[in-house]
């Protein structure tokens, strides 16, 4: 580890703290502080104590804690729903995303690393203030020079034709995009919706049959992780969980007739 990188401690109850190291910085804790070059000296997967004997283990944030903890205008896509949107799109490197909005960039961030370096993520966004924030948490945490920011409406937008493998939209309502964006998405490749409520899940499906087009619904789901507190010989569910978030519908671009 060296200073400028992102540092992630977790205390004995797994709490973590995210952070970015700096010369002369101070981790500070209730219980005592943590001097920076001392963290850097123990390195990642060791461990570092106050003074009072608070111990705290160092870690290289992974995505998940990044997009959890990073700065926001908007609320994040969760991880558990960025990782089934990228395997619902069938991503992989070199591929080609639209997205839209932008919000604060969980989702970008998951999108850059599955099509990789020598892909493209197109990220759309109508609110400067989230564009701006999505452009910085990128940028602060990985950026391959693989994502390129527009400030617009999807709806209105001049998209090359044929030209991506999967879009992914989280939107209010999407279905005001989709007659635009269908011709920019590749024959028998996917688009999917983020949607908080069953209503917008019905008034989308509703809308693709009403002005016929050329998209095939392939499942909706919600994506559900139960995790466990596992004390040896105590298991049970956490008294805290994430719960529903959002639906995500798959659909599947078609060709005519």
């Amino acid at each position: 580890m060296n200073y400028g990188d992102w540092a992630l401690l977790q205390d004995r109850r797994g709490r973590v703290y995210l952070f970015r190291l700096q010369q002369g910085g101070t981790f500070n804790y209730h219980r005592g502080s943590i001097r920076h070059e001392a963290i850097i000296q123990a390195g990642v997967g060791r461990f570092v104590a106050t003074p009072q004997g608070e111990r705290f283990s160092i870690h290289r944030p992974t995505l998940e804690d990044y997009v959890l903890q990073m700065p926001r205008e908007a609320t994040p896509t969760y991880p558990k729903d960025a990782a089934t949107i990228c395997f619902l799109l069938d991503l992989a490197p070199g591929m080609r995303v639209l997205e839209a909005g932008s919000g604060s960039g969980g989702l970008t961030l998951y999108l850059a690393r599955a099509v990789g370096p020598t892909g493209q993520v197109w990220s759309y966004e109508s609110r400067p203030r989230h564009l701006e924030r999505a452009r910085r948490n990128l940028s602060e945490f990985e950026d391959w020079g693989n994502v390129t920011f527009v400030q617009g409406d999807l709806a209105q937008a001049e998209l090359p034709p044929n030209s991506f493998d999967g879009i992914a939209l989280d939107l209010m309502e999407p279905w005001k995009a989709l007659n635009n964006i269908a011709p920019a998405l590749k024959t028998d490749r996917f688009l999917v919706c983020y949607l908080p409520n069953l209503t917008q899940v019905i008034t989308l499906l509703e809308q693709i049959k009403t002005l016929q087009l050329p998209f095939l619904h392939e499942r909706t789901l919600e994506v559900q992780h139960r995790e466990w507190d596992v004390r040896p010989p105590i298991a049970h569910p956490k008294f805290q969980q994430v719960g529903h978030t959002a639906f995500l519908v798959q659909l599947r671009r078609v060709g005519g007739g």
